[in-house]
């Protein structure tokens, strides 16, 4: 569909091609545009989706410092730096910086065109900001779009997704790994033929004290250990600061420990906490989760802030504040609760 060729768009240009490449090898905050916008209408009147590829997207870090308890309405705001993509007469994405490289949107092709749009604090010279997006004009209809309102849209059997400003790169999970701040959208998978569950596990999952695994959404669910939080738990919460909080969540219908079995309902759907875990009562140790409910959809919602504590404490409560566990990573696989996640998934045959 119209893939001949491929096309380089200037900031501040239009294109209705499809195979747009909009690259900037490394931001010039003196000479290069700000903000730098890029605007892509459709081919024709048989588009519905444009699938927006960040095979390069490095832009300055959200707000990171996770130490002190009025840190907490700040951290993973986009003070800096900020990409936001339009969707006239609909949703937009959420807005986000940092590190993106590999991740993808996809965002209904509107009449009145969408705008990538990115924007430069000229005053911040410390990150080398670059990218190269790919822009991929799909029809209606194409098995390699989505047909529902998914941001992100996987069609392999295995893979791995992360939330954006996940640093894929790393083999480990530092400690100023944070999830960006409002974040509501769908991740959606398509079902391979003859493949009925999915499942998923933290992509860096750690056994060993003082390491953390790559899953990390709110406080846990105990005050004297650091367990899993699952289901009711969940409540979309943040209460600040050196509260119990439970803002951040991923919602997974039908969602079972290990593989489960087809024919299972469970109740629960919301996971959160700092340790992966779909087990109905909380545990100390991560486990694989799977969901036979299709279409196979996780809802990811992250809230405005996060509750911190200010200092290390003598009688730490693990239910109260999403860094209280920072420099006491237990060896039951747990994450920092500000951290957002990398996970891998698949699918298991019938």
């Amino acid at each position: 569909f119209g893939v001949c060729c491929v096309f380089n768009l200037a900031c501040g240009a239009s294109t209705t091609q499809n195979n747009t490449y909009a690259i900037i090898s490394s931001y010039s905050t003196s000479s290069d545009a700000d903000p730098c916008s890029y605007t892509v209408c459709k081919q024709n009147a048989d588009v519905c989706k444009l699938r927006i590829d960040f095979d390069i997207m490095v832009l300055a870090n959200p707000y990171s410092t996770t130490t002190a308890a009025a840190d907490g309405p700040k951290v993973g705001d986009c003070f800096y730096d900020t990409l936001t993509v339009s969707n006239p007469g609909g949703t937009s994405p959420p807005i986000i910086c940092g590190y993106n490289t590999g991740q993808h949107m996809f965002v209904p092709a509107s009449a009145a065109c969408n705008t990538i749009n990115i924007d430069v604090d000229t005053g911040t010279t410390t990150t080398t900001r670059k990218w190269q997006i790919k822009v991929t004009q799909f029809e209606c209809g194409n098995q390699m779009a989505p047909e529902m309102d998914c941001l992100q849209y996987f069609t392999a059997q295995t893979g791995t997704i992360a939330t954006f400003n996940w640093d894929t790169t790393s083999t480990t999970v530092a400690s100023t790994q944070v999830h960006l701040s409002n974040q509501y959208y769908d991740i959606c998978f398509r079902r391979v033929r003859s493949y009925c569950s999915l499942c998923l596990s933290p992509q860096i999952s750690s056994t060993i004290a003082k390491i953390a695994s790559s899953y990390g959404l709110s406080t846990g669910s105990t005050e004297a250990t650091v367990k899993s939080a699952f289901g009711t738990t969940c409540t979309g919460v943040t209460t600040q600061p050196a509260k119990a909080a439970y803002g951040d969540y991923i919602e997974i219908a039908n969602l079972q420990p290990s593989i489960g079995t087809t024919g299972t309902i469970t109740t629960a759907s919301r996971l959160c906490g700092t340790v992966f875990s779909a087990a109905s009562i909380a545990t100390i140790a991560g486990a694989t989760a799977c969901t036979w409910a299709k279409p196979f959809k996780i809802g990811v919602h992250f809230d405005e802030g996060e509750s911190l504590v200010s200092s290390e404490q003598a009688a730490k409560k693990f239910n109260l504040g999403e860094n209280i566990g920072s420099t006491n990573i237990a060896a039951g696989g747990d994450g920092y609760g500000y951290s957002g996640f990398w996970l891998a998934y698949w699918m298991n045959a019938c």
